[in-house]
């Protein structure tokens, strides 16, 4: 995306929110049309933890383990955002203290479909496409505020993770969504509207604390430089005050603290996941293997574009900061989550997002067009990949 290209799209946020909308509609329709126009294929509900004798008839429920996926936990979510019971329409929670703490996704469904059980596949779908909107807006704003065309916006929309999310019915570009809005709000000087979209990140994807992890640092520091409390100290303390609440009230619930309710927890030794599975990706035995490691190498490069641009690039420190935060989650990803694409794409949509951000801010052209193409690259081979997944 060149300045010349752009001269004549006005420099306007709609126009990377109708993109990114106008994208997202088409593989939608293109994923229903694979599934036979049905929308809960993509809830990909399967046993063990989909029961089809007790799941309703509006759920199609895949005769394969191999087929289940986090889709079904959503779904459930917004069939009853609120219950404790052990099985909701068929669906068990594997880790119920883990799972609604993953709540704002499920439970805007549930309003979405007005508590209507057979509407939540709809539901799930409506919301990530309105998500994907928002997306789109918030990032055309945030690419004016950083002095570039509004188009440009849309390479936050173009993150590989969205795609997995529209065709798996996950979380990432609903809490994607409200992290830009935050963003964008702190970028106006909008404190409490910030917090507010932020304690909605968290709520919505656990791994969206990074972000106001930075602004805390960012106006902690802020706060013993200048010995007064600063908006972005607020931005940060509200959200993590928020997800801090919410994790000790999962634990009430279900006996168990959602940080510590997976058994591996997710994490290991800086690089220690990422270096066991490139031991078995070298050299790729498949078409499934080359994928992912042609994704490993693509996340990596991301992050290492982002550590160069990140010292002249013009973001907030705030921002700055929580793409350390993002990228140290990363790079301490467990082996169990490099070991599929899928995983480490979502895993790291925080990194993504903020990379965008920080290569959006700076005057390195060569940088933003490669960022674009890469992720719009990303996007489109990811979209292929669930298309072919399905039928």
């Amino acid at each position: 995306m060149s300045a010349s290209p752009l001269r004549r799209v006005p420099d306007r946020w709609w126009v990377p929110a109708v993109a990114s909308l106008a994208l997202a509609l088409v593989f939608v329709a293109a994923l229903l049309v694979r599934a036979d126009g049905d929308p809960s294929i993509l809830v990909h509900a399967a046993p063990p933890w989909t029961d089809a004798s007790q799941a309703r008839g509006s759920l199609t429920v895949q005769p394969s383990e191999e087929d289940a996926f986090d889709g079904q936990f959503f779904y459930r979510l917004g069939v009853d955002p609120t219950s404790t019971d052990e099985t909701v329409a068929g669906v068990t929670f594997d880790l119920p203290s883990l799972r609604n703490a993953r709540w704002g996704y499920g439970a805007l469904a549930w309003v979405a479909s007005a508590g209507d059980p057979d509407l939540v596949p709809w539901a799930l779908i409506a919301v990530n496409l309105a998500a994907a909107f928002a997306v789109g807006a918030a990032g055309g704003a945030l690419a004016r505020t950083s002095g570039r065309h509004a188009a440009w916006g849309l390479a936050f929309a173009l993150w590989p993770g969205f795609a997995y999310s529209l065709s798996l019915d996950t979380s990432e570009l609903v809490a994607g969504a409200f992290v830009l809005g935050g963003l964008l709000a702190a970028r106006r000087l909008r404190w409490p509207l910030a917090a507010l979209a932020l304690t909605a990140a968290v709520l919505t994807r656990d791994t969206t604390a990074v972000v106001a992890f930075g602004f805390a640092v960012a106006g902690g520091w802020t706060l013993v430089r200048d010995r007064r409390p600063t908006g972005p100290l607020l931005v940060g303390a509200v959200p993590l005050a928020a997800f801090a609440g919410w994790q000790l009230l999962q634990r009430a619930r279900f006996g168990a603290l959602p940080l510590t309710s997976s058994g591996d927890n997710n994490l290991s030794a800086p690089f220690g996941g990422l270096v066991d599975n490139l031991r078995d990706l070298l050299p790729p035995d498949g078409g499934e293997a080359a994928f992912r490691l042609l994704f490993c190498v693509g996340l990596l490069a991301l992050i290492a574009l982002g550590a160069w641009c990140w010292p002249s690039s013009t973001a907030p420190l705030s921002e700055r900061l929580g793409w350390v935060a993002a990228a140290g989650v990363v790079v301490l990803l467990n082996a169990y989550l490099w070991s599929g694409a899928t995983a480490f794409m979502r895993a790291s949509t925080e990194v993504g997002l903020l990379t965008t951000a920080l290569v959006l801010a700076t005057d390195r052209a060569w940088a933003r067009r490669l960022l674009a193409a890469g992720l719009a690259a990303g996007w489109v081979l990811t979209a292929i990949a669930q298309l072919s997944k399905l039928g």
